[in-house]
């Protein structure tokens, strides 16, 4: 009871308020919308009292849209810095449409909510206690808030992968085109269009700087942006050096060739670690997994005589 007068004392407390400010708000009529009641009627008596009444409502309905805009920009500047990463993000896992950031945030605020639906239905349809159906909607709302999260960070990992593992053999391609007499644009064609089976990520980055180049974008800008996309840091290393190289004007074919030597040698690095580690991760499964079942197939029928002989002693000492 107490509780309830205590929400309706609120309540009526504040629409009082908020009747009173209204009142107040719409007697402070702007300039303009004064002028334009005087021109339209310039007596008063041509203009009815539901007339006043509408005007006087849009005057205090199109101040409180201005707040509700200047509120709006500052929410917008606030947010900007994060929906760009989030942006960047995207395109570094492989969405590039622009509607592929609308779809990702409705994905983030509709999946939790239907999988926490899911979750509690189906923990009323089985019987379950209130306990067990609130942990079941929670783990619902926590696996739905995550896994966008993780789909495209997997989705970054995996093209950032295929780019590292397939850019030297790319490298060499156009160390190639070079040395044989072809223009750098020409190169990335030749790159994109030789490694569409084998690595449809990597053709389509350098197809895209070819296609940014032709448009007029400055060569610089385009391999920038290229190391955008891709978060690569092979990448930017190769960047880097094809810009330097064109403003200081050294032999194009001399560095590729010396930067793709270091590639290559970096990927074996690569693959010999992964090797050593194999030995370290596979104690792990035969620990756990692969020696019990074989302590249970070579000792197990031993235990099994040790039993048949000792026990029946043991019965008979009794």
């Amino acid at each position: 009871m107490v509780l309830f007068l205590t929400i309706a004392v609120f309540t009526a407390t504040a629409l009082a308020v908020l009747a009173l400010y209204w009142l107040v708000e719409s007697r402070r009529e702007s300039l303009p919308q004064r002028l334009k009641e005087i021109s339209e009627t310039p007596s008063g008596a041509g203009s009815s009292w539901s007339e006043k009444i509408s005007s006087r409502f849009s005057g205090v309905l199109e101040r409180f849209k201005g707040k509700r805009r200047i509120q709006d920009d500052i929410v917008a500047m606030v947010t900007s810095e994060q929906s760009t990463g989030t942006r960047l993000q995207l395109i570094q896992a492989g969405f590039r449409h622009p509607v592929s950031y609308q779809v990702y945030f409705w994905v983030r605020a509709v999946l939790p909510a239907s999988l926490f639906l899911f979750a509690v239905s189906i923990g009323r349809s089985m019987g379950m206690a209130n306990q067990k159906i609130f942990f079941l909607g929670a783990l619902g709302l926590f696996f739905g808030f995550l896994f966008p999260i993780a789909f495209v960070r997997w989705k970054i990992r995996k093209r950032k992968e295929e780019i590292t593992d397939y850019l030297p053999d790319a490298l060499d391609l156009l160390v190639v085109c070079v040395e044989a007499g072809l223009g750098l644009n020409a190169s990335f064609v030749k790159i994109s269009e030789e490694f569409k089976l084998s690595s449809p990520t990597l053709s389509d980055e350098f197809d895209i700087v070819n296609r940014e180049m032709v448009a007029g974008k400055p060569r610089m800008e385009a391999l920038r942006s290229l190391t955008e996309r891709t978060g690569v840091e092979e990448v930017k290393s190769l960047v880097a050096m094809l810009i330097q190289t064109e403003k200081l004007g050294t032999s194009l074919a001399q560095s590729l060739r010396v930067h793709s030597d270091s590639l290559r040698t970096k990927r074996r690095q690569r693959a010999e670690e992964a090797a050593a580690k194999t030995t370290i991760k596979l104690v792990f499964p035969l620990v756990f997994l692969l020696f019990p079942a074989l302590f249970v197939v070579i000792l197990g029928p031993g235990f099994i005589q040790i039993a048949k002989v000792l026990f029946p002693v043991m019965a008979g000492n009794r």
